[in-house]
């Protein structure tokens, strides 16, 4: 590695200027592989000061130089989002931000391209600096598919006609920011997504707003080619999991949720097929449409909506909950809930391969259900064998005390026969509760309310018990001290160690359980409507 190198990445000017007192000409010279001069690396490193100081022995040509690529230095810094080292290059330089880099590239698009938000705004906010009118379609779409809604939405203003441009690939704008993945669902409690809409804090939500009324504006015949093609908004959307797209646009233009695909699905169907709740939900807004749209069948294979909800979810639906009980008890949920919604004549209808949707789920879920009941039974096990020891050392415990001679009119005492006992009768329960999970059925009903219900009180009796039990060992210490050691008091306060050992290392458990027994049960209810 050559002393200039060295000396560029690591921002040293004295050693440096030692460098080029001595032989001027290195200012312009290679010292680099990728033909870098010490002004490409000082931008790439983003040496402010360093810069500064080597623009002052260059000639106004050298800031023009190129590497391999076909960059200049003031391409390198649009590259890293330097905006202090691009004012620098400018103030000595103003043409610089029209010379092209790589590919042919302007320093603008190539900050764009790595997602620069300042250095965009900074370039784009003088008119003399912007790209050529050939280059700004390329740009516009550079700027959605880097996330800098903001340049993308001043490109629309200034020019309306970028809402029907399409790239190499014949997309829009708006099958870009479709085929953006985003949360499926918001946290219970939270204002959801129509809040959003109405405020549109959101800049890609105000984009999407814009590019739509842009692209309806022109009618009709316009609205449907962009809707539908190379391939359909809505449809791409669901895929990839952008329900906060979807929404928007069905809160912009209700109709939409008659919109059907090649298979005859509305976005209902495919909100089922993907396991997106969110958009689910909307069903219940639609009054009595909603009955027609649960008749639509799909073309290819005659399945109705309830066997599409006997479908096994896709695996990115299935991994938000951890254990496979869970997973199958979410599976259920919706399979109950869509079997709410059709006529009850397609409850029992077959598909062209002649299974009915409660024969199709069992057969989809069959290896779930068997995974299911092995981690159900592996987690029962585990916790009945820590359960039983709790209990036993409990009860020998209290057998041990009331078989000796101690003062029970004292008040640590008191305490440790109290507590010992709740432990102990906690401990038995929390026993008796995973027992009752080890001797299950475990049939498909088993998962939707009993097993999970049982997993829940026996980790609650378990935690509990534990606790009751920290405070029994306490107070023998204060019993065997009198209360006056300050070890008897050092161990009360590390008898709480286990307890948050146990809330920490079951976290994970305990979370997902909430999440199937609390959250599940209200997945299909938006706080506020949609369809307005």
């Amino acid at each position: 590695m050559s002393p200039e190198l060295i000396a560029a990445l690591k921002n040293d000017w004295k050693a440096a200027k030692k460098i080029i007192d001595k032989e001027p000409s290195i200012v312009r010279a290679n010292i680099a592989q990728g033909s870098y001069t010490a002004l490409h690396v000082a931008a790439g490193a983003g040496h402010v000061r360093f810069v500064d100081k080597l623009m002052g022995r260059m000639e106004l040509n050298d800031l023009r130089l190129l590497d391999e690529r076909g960059n200049t230095a003031f391409c390198v810094a649009a590259a890293v989002g330097n905006v202090k080292i691009a004012k620098i290059m400018m103030r000595r330089d103003p043409g610089l931000p029209k010379q092209r880099g790589f590919e042919g590239h302007t320093p603008l698009y190539i900050a764009a391209l790595f997602g620069h938000q300042k250095m965009v705004s900074y370039l784009y906010s003088e008119p003399t600096y912007r790209d050529s009118q050939e280059d700004l379609p390329r740009l516009f779409f550079t700027s959605i598919d880097s996330g800098l809604y903001g340049l993308a939405s001043e490109l629309l203003e200034d020019h309306p006609d970028f809402a029907l441009k399409r790239d190499r690939n014949r997309k829009t704008a708006l099958h870009l920011l479709a085929q953006k993945p985003k949360p499926s669902s918001y946290p219970r409690g939270s204002p959801g997504i129509c809040a959003s809409f109405k405020r549109y804090k959101n800049p890609e939500q105000a984009l999407v707003k814009q590019l739509w009324l842009e692209v309806a504006r022109h009618g009709k015949e316009k609205l449907i080619d962009v809707l539908t093609s190379p391939s359909h908004l809505l449809f791409d959307a669901m895929e990839i999991g952008n329900c906060e797209f979807v929404a928007q646009l069905i809160y912009e233009c209700p109709g939409l949720v008659w919109e059907r695909n090649r298979k005859g699905w509305t976005i209902i169907h495919a909100a089922v097929w993907h396991r997106h709740e969110t958009i689910f939900s909307l069903i219940y807004e639609v009054g009595i449409v909603k009955n027609v749209i649960a008749t639509f069948k799909d073309k290819e294979d005659g399945s109705t909506l309830l066997h599409l909800a006997a479908r096994s979810a896709p695996v990115s639906q299935l991994n938000r909950l951890a254990g496979a009980g869970f997973q199958i008890r979410r599976e259920l949920l919706w399979f109950e809930e869509v079997k709410k919604i059709v006529q009850p004549s397609y409850i029992q209808m077959k598909n062209s391969k002649g299974e009915t949707p409660q024969e199709l789920f069992t057969s989809e879920h069959a290896t779930l259900l068997k995974d299911g009941q092995t981690w159900m039974n592996g987690t029962a096990q585990s916790c009945t064998i820590v359960s039983t020891l709790i209990a036993s050392a409990l009860f020998a415990a209290e057998v041990t005390v009331i078989m000796g001679n101690h003062p029970v009119k004292t008040a640590p005492f008191r305490i440790f026969i109290i507590s010992d006992a709740i432990a102990f009768l906690l401990a038995l329960a929390a026993t008796l509760t995973f027992s009752a999970i080890l001797t299950s059925r475990y049939a498909e009903r088993d998962f939707l309310s009993a097993l999970s219900w049982r997993l829940k009180m026996g980790l609650a009796l378990l935690f509990f018990s534990i606790t009751a039990m920290m405070i029994t060992f306490s107070s023998a210490f204060f019993i065997a001290y009198c209360g006056k050691d300050v070890f008897s008091i050092l161990v009360t306060g590390c008898a709480g160690v286990p307890v948050l050992l146990y809330v920490f290392l079951q976290f994970p458990l305990l979370k997902d359980i909430f999440a199937s027994t609390f959250s599940c049960t209200s997945i299909f209810k938006q706080s506020e409507p949609v369809l307005l």
